[in-house]
């Protein structure tokens, strides 16, 4: 019986045996790279574009928070406030580069977050929207204080020209605009001022603007003291 050698026996194997082995080529690699560069780089984008959102609204809520405390802040010296002429209230509207920067004028007392307590006698203070400096474009919110003529005071009054010295707060910087809207309870209308020395209006509306382009804060702030003067 024949019997076949055993070194041919790898040529007769089935060529099904055979595995072909390839490597990426060049082309591929490239390919592969450039959709792996592609996505982290739209993976950045979006990540940015949230942590920008997230920034952008965490400092316009604490804008948000200045605002209400300037407007709660007012609420509380108009609570102070008393009726008949020693709580002389006034207001006029302005503009200024073209936005309302109504004033709002009241007389009261030395106090805490006004003037001081070490300071005697009374003051008029204004809300106002005026220059950082004289020649600045920017504006910034604050109270203008003035002693009442008489007074010995002795804050320091390091401001004002003609019209008298004044001590300056600065309260918000920037802002943009003021507009103070005033309700009259006889006549149950809305009023862009106030010039009546003995009555008060019933409410007051004020809207603050930090940026010109930016959506106002608006708050409706009531005056106890009308009721007593009706």
């Amino acid at each position: 019986m024949a019997h076949a050698r055993p070194g041919l026996s790898i040529f007769m194997s089935s060529p099904s045996t055979f595995k072909l082995y390839r490597a990426f080529t060049l082309l591929e690699m490239i390919l592969a790279l450039m959709i792996t560069s592609m996505t982290v780089l739209t993976l950045y984008h979006f990540v940015s574009a949230q942590l920008a959102a997230i920034r952008g609204s965490s400092e316009i809520e604490a804008e948000r928070e200045t605002l209400n405390s300037v407007v709660h802040l007012l609420q509380t010296q108009m609570n102070a406030i008393p009726p008949g002429d020693d709580g002389t209230l006034t207001g006029k509207a302005f503009k200024f580069h073209g936005l309302s920067s109504d004033e709002i004028t009241w007389r009261c007392p030395a106090g805490p977050g006004v003037l001081t307590t070490a300071a005697p006698g009374y003051y008029l203070v204004t809300l106002a929207v005026q220059p950082v400096e004289a020649t600045s474009t920017e504006t910034e919110l604050g109270f203008r204080r003035q002693a009442v003529q008489g007074n010995s005071t002795s804050i320091d009054l390091g401001r004002g020209g003609a019209g008298g010295h004044y001590n300056w707060l600065s309260l918000v910087r920037p802002m943009a605009a003021v507009e103070i809207r005033y309700f009259d309870p006889q006549s149950h209308s809305w009023t862009d001022g106030w010039a009546d020395p003995v009555r008060r209006p019933a409410l007051l509306r004020v809207r603050l603007w930090r940026h010109a382009n930016d959506e106002p804060l608006e708050a409706v702030i009531s005056i106890p003291a009308a009721r007593l003067t009706q």
